[in-house]
């Protein structure tokens, strides 16, 4: 596909963002949460996807992996156009269905206002929100060194995202709203399904390690 053509795709579902509150704990909030992640081989020619559900208590509910080919190269601003399909796939073999997928990759943080965790959060229906280890632009200001420490960051299009430290004394990690879920949501969310004991939502650490595990038995 163009990038143009991949653009105008992005522009016409980031329309469809909606940004409200979920709440992290009570009625309402997600009992079910998954993590999704995908590792590549060296040469990135091959994918291995895995998705995790987890509880409240993070018990593992329910565990799935895919295999595939990257539709395209890795591009800024097009992952989904690169490991969206199979992000998909993984999704659609878990037998217990979340209310909530945390995702290693941007939502509305994003030149275009879809980032991949929006753009699945869209098509799904669900509520997202992406938790990559890097961010989408560059940023001079780190959060406190203390779990829960956040610093708020903002693009030229008005989106927010937020760098938060979900263990003490780790590098932090860019929270940024996907599909159904507001900033403070995702903040709290993300806050609510980590531990402290990982940089990451435990269903999506959960998730990054099961990929790096068939990754690791196919090759």
């Amino acid at each position: 596909m163009a990038r143009h053509e991949a653009a105008a795709i992005q522009e016409r579902l980031a329309s469809h963002v909606v940004l409200q509150r979920l709440p992290a704990d009570g009625p309402g909030s997600p009992r079910y949460a998954a993590g999704v992640d995908v590792s590549y081989s060296k040469d990135g020619s091959r994918a291995w996807a895995a998705a995790v559900v987890m509880d409240r208590r993070f018990k593992i509910l329910a565990r799935t992996t895919a295999q595939g080919t990257p539709d395209s190269p890795f591009e800024h601003g097009y992952l989904a156009f690169r490991e969206g399909r199979l992000t998909l796939e993984v999704l659609s073999y878990l037998e217990v269905e979340p209310g909530l997928v945390f995702l290693d990759a941007h939502g509305v943080v994003h030149e275009r206002g879809l980032g991949m965790a929006s753009h699945i959060g869209v098509v799904l229906g669900l509520p997202t929100i992406g938790v990559p280890k890097t961010p989408y632009h560059p940023i001079v200001q780190a959060p406190g060194p203390e779990r829960g420490d956040y610093y708020v960051l903002r693009t030229d299009r008005g989106a927010e995202g937020a760098s938060i430290r979900l263990k003490r004394r780790v590098k932090p990690v860019y929270v940024s709203p996907g599909h159904l879920v507001d900033l403070p949501s995702a903040i709290a969310l993300a806050l609510a399904w980590s531990t402290g004991r990982r940089r990451l939502p435990e269903p999506l650490a959960a998730a990054h390690t099961l990929s790096l595990e068939v990754r690791n038995g196919a090759i």
